[in-house]
C-alpha cells in the first residue's frame, strides 16, 4: 500500500502571530544596527540562523513534527539577540537560542501548545549562566573604543536615578541610552503596540493590563528617593530593561493567553505584579523573564479556579431563574 501523503499543517493563531511579531522586530533591528553598527546585525542574523538549524535538527532527533514556515524559530533567534547587549559573545546568544528551541519549544509541544514563552526561558538560561555578560551594556556613541554604560534597570537596581529633563527623556524614548540593543527604543515599541491593537484587538488587553500593574507598583513603591520620586520612578521602571518588550511580545503569545477578555486582563495584571516583585527582590538587574515564566506556570491553576467559580455562578443563576419561573406559574 502506498504511504499516505502528509498533510501540511494549516495556519494557526500562533503561526500568524509569530510572523507579525517578526515584522514588529524588524524596526527594532534597524535601530540596533543604527546605534551599534554591523556587529548588531551579524548577531541577529546568526541567532536567526541558529534558531532554524536547531528547529530542523531538534525535530529530526526527537521525531517530532516541524514547520519552519511558522516563523517561530526565526522570531526566537531575532528576539534573543535583540534582548542582549550589542557586544555579547556569539556563543552566549547562540546558546540561549538553542536552549529556547531545543529544550523548551520542541519537547513541550511546539508553537501552538508550549506552556512557556521559549524566548523568555532562553534569556533566563543565559542570565543564570552568564549574569556578568548579559547585563554588561556598552555606552552609545563611543566608536570602536569600548566604554561600559549603565542602563536604567542598573540604576534602579543600585538605588540611583536620573534627573528627568527634556534631553534625557527624549534619549530614553528613542533608545539613545545603554541597554538591550533592540529593547530600549520606546517609540518603536509603542508603534508595535499600536500595530498589535489593530491586528490583535484581544491581545492588546494583555499588554495594557500588564503595563497597568507595573505602573501602579512603580508609583506606590518607588525604588528611588530623590527629586520628583513618583513620576521619575514611573518613567524609569516602564522604560527600563525588557519590561515593554515583554509586554508586547511575551504576554501576548497565543499559546499562553487566555481566551476570555476578562481572563486576559487578569493574566496580564498578574504577570505584571510578578515581574515587578521580582524586580524589587531579585539579585539580578532585570528579572522580567523570570516573572513571565513564573506567571505562565501559576496562571493555569488560577484560571481553572476562575472557570469553576463562573460555572457555579451560571448554575446558581439558572437555578434562581427556574425558581422564579415556577413561582410565577404557581
Amino acid at each position: 500500500m502506498p504511504s499516505p501523503k502528509k498533510k501540511r499543517p494549516g495556519k494557526t493563531p500562533g503561526k500568524v502571530f509569530h510572523f507579525d511579531a517578526l515584522l514588529m522586530l524588524l524596526p527594532l533591528g534597524v535601530v540596533a544596527v543604527y546605534y551599534y553598527g554591523v556587529g548588531a546585525l551579524t548577531r541577529i542574523l546568526a541567532c536567526m540562523a541558529a534558531g532554524v538549524v536547531c528547529e530542523v535538527l531538534g525535530a529530526w532527533i526527537m521525531r517530532c513534527p516541524r514547520d519552519i514556515s511558522d516563523c517561530s524559530a526565526l522570531f526566537i533567534g531575532a528576539a534573543t539577540a535583540l534582548m542582549l547587549p550589542a557586544d555579547i559573545p556569539y556563543y552566549i546568544a547562540l546558546a540561549g537560542t538553542a536552549f529556547a528551541v531545543v529544550v523548551v519549544k520542541l519537547p513541550l509541544g511546539g508553537t501552538g501548545s508550549v506552556p512557556f514563552v521559549p524566548t523568555a526561558a532562553g534569556f533566563a538560561f543565559m542570565t543564570l549562566c552568564w549574569p556578568d555578560r548579559v547585563f554588561r551594556y556598552p555606552a552609545i556613541g563611543t566608536g570602536s573604543e569600548y566604554v561600559q554604560g549603565q542602563s536604567l534597570a542598573g540604576m534602579l537596581h543600585s538605588g540611583t536615578s536620573i534627573r528627568p529633563n527634556t534631553v534625557n527623556i527624549f534619549d530614553i524614548l528613542i533608545g539613545n541610552f545603554p541597554g538591550p540593543m533592540g529593547a530600549s527604543c520606546i517609540l518603536v515599541l509603542a508603534a508595535g503596540m499600536i500595530f498589535l491593537a489593530v491586528r490583535y484587538r484581544r491581545a492588546i488587553v494583555n499588554t495594557l493590563s500588564f503595563l497597568l500593574a507595573c505602573a501602579l507598583l512603580s508609583v506606590l513603591f518607588p525604588r528611588i528617593y530623590a527629586g520628583s520620586v513618583r513620576p521619575t520612578s514611573l518613567l524609569m521602571e516602564l522604560c527600563s530593561g525588557l519590561l515593554i518588550f515583554a509586554a508586547v511580545f511575551f504576554v501576548t503569545d497565543p499559546a499562553i493567553s487566555p481566551r476570555k477578555v476578562s481572563h486576559r486582563f487578569l493574566y496580564g495584571f498578574f504577570s505584571g505584579i510578578v515581574c515587578m516583585l521580582l524586580r524589587y527582590f531579585s539579585n539580578f538587574e532585570d528579572s522580567v523573564c523570570f516573572g513571565i515564566l513564573i506567571a505562565d506556570a501559576v496562571w493555569p491553576a488560577v484560571e481553572v479556579r476562575l472557570m469553576r467559580r463562573e460555572k457555579k455562578r451560571r448554575k446558581a443563576r439558572k437555578t434562581k431563574a427556574a425558581a422564579k419561573e415556577d413561582t410565577a406559574n404557581a
